[in-house]
């Protein structure tokens, strides 16, 4: 695994060149990018002097030139790319156009299929839609949604009218349309459904209130939330008077909401903060395993998630990678770093 580095520029704070170390602290490719994503399937985006986009592997050598107007980033051998117009298309991992840049957003690929968005506002009326596009570009469900959200274990939220449901990969309808998506409490005009993970989904049930429901629809559990993630790694963020804990795959509360700031689980660990958020300021983060207990304590002025054992974390003077046990295996000056993804 690689991971970016990101390293000042005659000690400036905002400008950096991008390298990449190893899971040690190693640096595997020297820091001469202007820009670089994190790895996904093996491959990595970087931006060179003048402008343009290439993708590396993992020894820094480049298996599509940078001459790509934007960056990429691959799922299932495939990666959404904007065009220089704004228009986006797909590309496979030799740089080949799989589909012609002509939507207005592509997702990334999920379950062998990418959302994908037709169409903008005119005068002011929205008229874009969504629909679902398969590996060759073919539509396989027609734009034909106000919005909608990716598959995930066969599921995707679609918005019909004024309500949100669930469809198949067939554009089957698996869940009628029956909730609320224009809310009129301060989350109007716009409510969310969320995606499916460990059979359970976050929606919205009025009042400002969240709660799961499992693939047929039904609501799980009686207590209702403030707001909601999806499932993670066997956790769900949730909160409750401005309060964050998780619930687990039956509903329940596993992990109190005594948290000011709170993540979704990645790698068996999830960010959290225990301070009060200052004006302009988020509460320093730590990370807490499954169980909420605290293995590294909330020190850090910004957290990203961990992924194959490190974290990218930045401190007042420093910015640097931490393992497991809160380590610094490469730390360097403080910098406002760039693209991660």
């Amino acid at each position: 695994m690689r991971f970016p580095i990101f390293v000042p520029v005659c000690k400036s704070k905002t400008r950096f060149n991008v390298g990449y170390i190893d899971q040690y602290g190693k640096v595997v490719v020297d820091p001469i990018f202007e820009e670089g994503t994190l790895f996904r399937e093996g491959l990595a985006s970087v931006k060179v002097k003048g402008g343009r986009w290439g993708v590396i592997d993992a020894s820094g050598d480049f298996v599509i030139q940078p001459t790509l107007w934007n960056w990429c980033q691959f799922r299932e051998g495939l990666a959404p790319l904007a065009s220089k117009s704004g228009k986006w298309g797909v590309i496979d991992t030799a740089g080949n156009q799989v589909v012609q840049p002509k939507y207005e957003s592509i997702h990334q690929f999920q379950e062998g299929l990418a959302l994908v968005k037709d169409g903008g506002s005119i005068l002011g009326r929205d008229s874009a839609r969504y629909g679902f596009i398969d590996r060759t570009g073919a539509e396989i469900i027609p734009a034909q949604f106000r919005k909608a959200g990716d598959f995930s274990e066969g599921l995707a939220a679609v918005k019909v009218e004024n309500f949100w449901g669930y469809i198949r990969p067939t554009g089957e309808l698996a869940i009628a349309p029956k909730f609320d998506a224009t809310g009129n409490a301060k989350r109007w005009p716009d409510t969310r459904a969320g995606k499916f993970a460990n059979g359970l989904a976050p929606v919205w049930v009025g009042k400002d209130l969240y709660n799961f429901i499992d693939a047929k629809g039904s609501f799980v559990g009686d207590v209702a939330f403030d707001d909601a993630n999806g499932f993670s790694e066997g956790r769900a963020v949730v909160g409750l008077n401005d309060r964050y804990g998780y619930i687990d795959p039956q509903g329940r509360l596993a992990i109190d909401c005594r948290f000011t700031l709170a993540r979704d689980f990645s790698d068996g660990l999830a960010k959290v903060g225990v301070d009060e958020s200052r004006l302009g300021f988020s509460p320093n983060c730590g990370f807490i395993d499954v169980e909420g207990q605290i293995v590294i304590r909330p020190t850090f002025s910004s957290a990203e998630s961990f992924q194959d054992g490190l974290c990218l974390v930045t401190t007042e003077k420093s910015i640097g990678y931490i393992n497991k046990s809160g380590d610094f295996v490469w730390q360097g000056p403080f910098v406002e770093y760039g693209v991660v993804f």
